[in-house]
C-alpha cells in the first residue's frame, strides 16, 4: 500500500488528539532536514545526517510507544482501538513491513548496538546520498516510514472519532 500521499510539510491532519502526534512532527521535521540539506561537500561527509538519522529513528520507535504506554491509557475505546492496531502490525508483517524492518530493526541497531543500516554513498554522477541495506536511499525509507506512522494516525483519530454501534 502506497501510504506517500499529500504534502506532508503542509496538510495538517484534524483531528490531533493523541499524543502519539508529538513525536511524528519531530519526525516530520527531521525529514524536512533530510530532503533540503546536502549529505556531503565534495569527500568530506557532513556527520550532521547521522545525528539525525539516530534521533529520527529513535523518534519513528517512540510515535508506537507513545501510541502503547500513553494513548491507550486515554479511555478504553482507545484501549481496544491501539491494542487492535498492534495486533494487525503482528499478525500481518507483510504489511506493516516499514515497521519492521525499518524503523524497529534499525531503531534497535542504532540504540543497542550503535550500528548503522544507512551510510554514505556516491551515485555515479558522484552526488552523495544516504543509502540503506541493499541500495535504498535511507531518506527515502525515512519518508515512507513518516508517512506510514501518519496513515495510522490518521485512522486511529477517525476510528475514535465515529462512534461504533453494538
Amino acid at each position: 500500500m502506497n501510504y506517500v500521499t499529500g504534502d506532508i510539510f503542509v496538510k495538517v491532519p484534524s483531528p490531533q488528539t493523541l499524543k502519539a502526534w508529538l513525536p511524528l512532527w519531530d519526525c516530520i521535521s527531521i525529514l524536512f532536514l533530510f530532503q533540503n540539506s546536502d549529505v556531503a561537500d565534495g569527500e568530506d561527509e557532513l556527520p550532521e545526517w547521522r545525528i539525525y538519522w539516530v534521533a529520527g529513528l529513535a523518534l519513528l520507535r517512540t510515535v508506537g510507544h507513545v501510541l502503547a504506554k500513553v494513548d491507550a491509557k486515554i479511555s478504553p475505546e482507545h484501549a481496544e482501538a491501539i491494542a487492535a492496531l498492534w495486533k494487525g502490525f503482528q499478525d500481518d508483517r507483510s504489511k506493516s513491513a516499514i515497521f519492521w524492518t525499518f524503523i524497529d530493526r534499525e531503531r534497535n541497531n542504532l540504540l543497542k548496538t550503535y550500528s548503522f543500516g544507512a551510510k554514505l554513498a556516491w551515485d555515479d554522477n558522484q552526488d552523495a546520498y544516504v543509502e540503506f541495506e541493499g541500495g535504498l536511499d535511507a531518506f527515502d525509507r525515512f519518508r515512507e516510514a513518516v508517512y506510514w506512522w501518519r496513515h495510522h494516525l490518521m485512522a486511529l483519530e477517525h476510528e475514535l472519532l465515529v462512534p461504533t454501534c453494538d
